[in-house]
C-alpha cells in the first residue's frame, strides 16, 4: 500500500493467508432514491428539459445502488478480528475514474483488471501466499430468494469441499441458503480463484440482515473463523 499517494483502497495487512473484502462496500446507498426519481421523469416526460439530455439521463438510469449496505464493515471487522488480509475499495461502483479508461468503477466486472485494486489483490495473493478469498456482498429482499447465497460459479473458482462446509455454517445458524442463487458470482472471484491453488467465495447477505446494530458481522466472522481452521488443518 502507498501511503503516499492516492490508490481507492485501503489494505490491512494479516497473519493467516485469507484475503477478505466487499468490492461494493463503498458509497452512498441514497443514489438508489435519485435513480427512483429519474425514472420517474423519464418515464411521465420522455426527458428532463432541464440541466441533463435525455441521453445523460439514459446513462444514469441502470443502476440501483452505489452500496452493498454495511458490507465493506463487515469485511473490515471480520478481517481485523480474525488477523486477515484485507483490500477494501474507497469509491463507488458507480464513481467514474480520471486517468482510468472505463466507464465506472464496479470492481466486480472483468474490465476492473486496469484498477490499482485489483493488481494489488494479484500482488497479495502471490506475495502473500493467499489460499482462501472471501467476497463479501448484499443482496435485496426478494422474498423467493435465500438469507445467505454462496457464490462460486458452479465451484469453478472453489471445491465443493469448501462451499459446502460455509452454506452448512449458515444453516446451523437458522437461515436460508443456495449455493450460487440468485447469484453464482462475478468477474473478481473468477479472476482470483483458481482451485486448489486459490480457494475464492462471494457470500451475499440479504438486506434484512444488514442493519444498524446487527450482529451479522459476528456471524460473518464465524463462517471465516471456520475457513482459517479449515486451511491450519491442511498444514
Amino acid at each position: 500500500m502507498d501511503f503516499d499517494g492516492i490508490e481507492g483502497f485501503i489494505e490491512v495487512r494479516g497473519r493467516y493467508p485469507l484475503l477478505v473484502t466487499a468490492v461494493h462496500g463503498f458509497g452512498s446507498d441514497g443514489y438508489r432514491l435519485v435513480v427512483q426519481i429519474l425514472r420517474k421523469c423519464l418515464k411521465m416526460c420522455g426527458y428532463l428539459k432541464t440541466f441533463y439530455t435525455y441521453h445523460e439521463l439514459k446513462n444514469i438510469v441502470p443502476y440501483h445502488s452505489a452500496v452493498d449496505v454495511y458490507t465493506w464493515e463487515i469485511a473490515y471487522k471480520t478481517a481485523v478480528a480474525e488477523e486477515l488480509w484485507a483490500i477494501l475499495p474507497t469509491l463507488s461502483k458507480i464513481d467514474r475514474i480520471e486517468g482510468i479508461y472505463m466507464q465506472d468503477y464496479n470492481l466486480n466486472k472483468s474490465y476492473a483488471i486496469l484498477t490499482p485494486f485489483w493488481k494489488r489483490v494479484e500482488e497479495v495473493i502471490r506475495e502473500g501466499g493467499i489460499k482462501i478469498v472471501i467476497d463479501i456482498h448484499g443482496m435485496k429482499n426478494i422474498k423467493k430468494w435465500p438469507d445467505i447465497c454462496i457464490s462460486s460459479r458452479g465451484y469453478r473458482t472453489a471445491s465443493k469441499e469448501l462451499v459446502k462446509m460455509v452454506a452448512n455454517y449458515f444453516k446451523e445458524q437458522g437461515f436460508s441458503v443456495a449455493i450460487d442463487h440468485p447469484f453464482s458470482g462475478g468477474a473478481f472471484i473468477a479472476e482470483f480463484g483458481r482451485p486448489p491453488e486459490v480457494e475464492a467465495i462471494a457470500i451475499e447477505i440479504k438486506r434484512s440482515l444488514r442493519f444498524y446494530r446487527s450482529r451479522i458481522p459476528g456471524i460473518i466472522g464465524g463462517a471465516i473463523k471456520m475457513l482459517k481452521k479449515h486451511y491450519l488443518k491442511l498444514q
